[in-house]
């Protein structure tokens, strides 16, 4: 079985995987003493967070993060403060990787340049771009079960801007909207991993419904890698959670692409969707 230090290394390696090209992860403490302390920096912005976890991890109140800025005065530190505190409100210890999961999900996005800039002015009819229709794509294997492949996936759709889910276990899922070629890249690089039985069971498809999501898909921050920021990943555990996403995102019409693959077709779905 494994331990809560076991489960916080894999997430300290997944939550490297996850950073954009302009942030880094610099450790302060060794890794098997207590309290635990670590600095995710953003070069573009100036800003940083640095993170202590104590030895009661992963409970709740176990884990601090305190957001930092070059010339950050007294009022703005506090209104940084309670963000934070606001931030960690979504604290799960239930989940399996709790601290990953609030890290990219809250944190990570507050160290972007555009994060609490003042909004940018109305642009005119005549600057307004028409953002390209998404696609996605569906991929199924055996199983995924290796932390290397897991960190592997998240880093590289982090890298292409995707959002989508994996599911691990029995049987391996793998789905990811973003843009054609970014897709065709994505698919192109899983298939040279060594997989068992794995299967392209959907190439790159338009879904039009998608594209009032587009500032969603684009992740949230301005400014990285042209504006397109880091995309939104996450990792599900069973075929229903997996069936759920979909829905959530498409109905029941999104969440057939995996039942008419043969995949959770006995799930049903929660009350009220």
């Amino acid at each position: 079985m494994s331990t809560p230090q076991d489960n916080l290394s894999i997430e300290l390696e997944l939550i490297s995987a996850s950073l954009l090209p302009t942030e880094s992860l610099h450790y302060l403490s060794a890794s098997s003493l207590y309290p635990q302390a670590f600095d995710i920096t953003n070069s573009d912005s100036g800003r940083s967070m640095h993170v202590e976890i104590h030895g009661n991890y992963p409970k709740k109140g176990s884990v601090k993060v305190d957001m930092k800025e070059n010339s950050m005065g007294r009022d703005e530190a506090l209104v940084w403060k309670e963000r934070v505190n606001e931030k960690m409100l979504d604290w799960d210890d239930a989940q399996e990787y709790p601290l990953y999961h609030i890290l990219t999900t809250q944190f990570l996005p507050l160290l972007a340049p555009s994060a609490v800039s003042p909004s940018p002015p109305p642009s005119t009819p005549s600057e307004t771009v028409t953002s390209p229709i998404p696609y996605h794509a569906l991929l199924v294997s055996h199983h995924l079960l290796s932390t290397t492949k897991r960190k592997n996936i998240i880093s590289l759709s982090s890298t292409l801007s995707l959002i989508g889910f994996s599911k691990i276990g029995h049987p391996g899922v793998m789905y990811a909207i973003g843009d054609e070629a970014d897709l065709m890249e994505w698919i192109r690089e899983i298939k040279s991993w060594n997989w068992l039985a794995l299967r392209v069971k959907m190439s790159p498809e338009p879904i039009p419904e998608e594209k009032e999501q587009e500032a969603e898909r684009r992740g949230r921050e301005e400014g990285a890698r042209g504006g397109r920021g880091r995309g939104e990943w996450v990792e599900v555990e069973k075929v229903g959670d997996a069936l759920n996403w979909l829905r959530e995102r498409g109905g029941e019409k999104r969440a057939r692409i995996l039942t008419d693959v043969g995949v959770g077709g006995g799930t049903r779905p929660k009350e009220g969707t």
